[in-house]
């Protein structure tokens, strides 16, 4: 009974002994001596195809393995991958520990795709929100030249619309009568020294020239000083006229009240353009020019955009939304455009050619960003990747990928998280996206 079971464990014994002897024969195997699939090419030396520099080959399953010439793997018969002088991202362990081979059915199951990387001019854009305000610089706020009683108001309501030299208001001064007697008395005066000594006119031509300066200091047009030399009356209630043209948006002044100096009337303001006062968040701002082109649709005109450009970006951050407000100058015509108003702004921003990929081939890790590039008929290594600007659908990648490679597009999360299940081992059978074919009835 001994003897059989000494033999029975011999015969156990011989089979592990074999299978370990011929997996430490294969991988005692020389690299030297794996062979290409093609012609064998040595390391360090460019690809006809791609003119990219091979540093050596590796095999995706074994991390750390290095060879100097294409061919198959001595560990598990897989075809090896290159690495390439330009490729950035780690050593090839890390990378070789992200990648996987997936059998047909799991990649049609799963709906893996590849697209090339391609070089284009990656316009984008930035999408901001804001409103519609007054353009400050051209807003006027009227206030009494000289104290007194206000006797008519010809601009009467908020929002009416006024021309440059329309009448506002008119006002009776003492002071300001006073004025107008003098500066008559003083030409009445100059006039009847004609025939009077040059010391005597100069003393006279000075004293109409000083009546004349207060009346325009105190806001009396040139017309109205030529109507009171022409009529030799002065005016009891003289009418201040409007400096623009534009929209009255405050009123503070009633008929028949009495005003002091500097005593604020009217805020009037030229709604002819406008400024669009769009909130832009932190990251955004570098992307931004002053002169940059903008447009702007509104709600309340369904269907127009409107074109403007950036006029300022404040200096300053609001700490608490993160964004900084950006002045879109719009012009206005027929005034459609109502301060207060909500609007949408899409500002253009131009991009040189660069190297693109879509978005969704790429995967954040927040460490680290990265693709999977297909580096040989169903097989597809992590490769790490610094990206730049981005547009709605792609992103421009400023390394770690050359123009030409085939990156996954479409199920990447899926292809990365085989990476990291399977350790690297090729996912021939896929379980559940395994697609089997329905065996065929026999026919009575």
């Amino acid at each position: 009974m001994n003897g059989k079971q000494e033999a029975g464990g011999r015969k156990r014994v011989i089979p592990v002994v074999l299978t370990v002897g011929l997996f430490a024969a294969a991988c005692s195997r020389p690299a030297a001596r794996t062979e290409a699939s093609g012609t064998a090419r040595a390391a360090g030396t460019p690809t006809p195809a791609t003119g990219r520099k091979v540093l050596y080959w590796y095999d995706p399953m074994a991390p750390g393995s290095k060879f100097d010439k294409p061919g198959k793997s001595p560990f598990m018969d897989m075809q090896l991958v290159p690495k390439y002088a330009d490729e950035e991202g780690g050593s090839p362990a890390a990378e070789s520990a992200a990648a996987v081979t997936l059998s047909p059915e799991a990649i049609r199951a799963s709906g893996v795709t590849t697209v090339p990387v391609a070089r284009e001019s990656l316009s984008g854009a930035i999408r901001a929100v804001g409103t519609i305000e007054i353009d400050e610089t051209k807003q006027v706020r009227v206030s009494a030249r000289v104290a007194g009683r206000i006797e008519k108001l010809y601009a009467g309501f908020t929002g009416q619309a006024v021309l440059a030299g329309a009448p506002l208001y008119s006002i009776y001064s003492p002071e300001l009568v006073a004025t107008e007697r003098e500066y008559l008395l003083s030409v009445e005066n100059r006039r009847a020294l004609s025939g009077a000594t040059p010391e005597t006119i100069r003393a006279a031509d000075e004293l109409v020239s000083a009546s004349r300066d207060r009346l325009r200091l105190w806001g009396i047009g040139p017309e109205q000083i030529a109507a009171l030399e022409r009529t030799r009356q002065p005016e009891l209630a003289l009418t201040y006229r409007s400096p623009i043209t534009g929209t009255v948006m405050q009123k503070s002044a009633l008929e028949g009240q009495y005003v002091t100096e500097g005593t604020e009337l009217y805020l009037l303001a030229d709604l002819s353009t406008v400024w669009l006062m769009a909130q832009v968040y932190e990251y955004e701002l570098g992307r931004l020019r002053i002169g940059q082109t903008a447009q702007v649709t509104v709600s309340a005109i369904p269907g127009k955009t409107l074109l403007g450009r950036i006029a300022f970006i404040e200096p300053v951050l609001d700490r608490e939304t993160r964004s900084a407000r950006v002045r879109i100058a719009l012009p206005n015509p027929g005034g459609i455009l109502k301060p207060g108003m909500f609007a949408d702004a899409r500002l253009e921003i131009p991009a040189a050619p660069s190297l693109v990929i879509p978005k969704s081939a790429l995967i954040d890790t927040g460490a680290r960003r990265l693709v999977y590039v297909e580096v040989s008929p169903n097989t597809f290594a992590a490769r790490n990747v610094k990206t730049g600007e981005a547009s709605d659908d792609r992103i421009a990648v400023l390394a770690g990928l050359a123009e030409g490679d085939r990156v996954v597009a479409s199920a990447a999360f899926f292809v990365d998280s085989q990476a990291q299940l399977s350790g690297g081992a090729a996912v021939q059978y896929s379980g559940a996206l395994d697609v089997k074919e329905k065996p065929k009835e026999d026919k009575p």
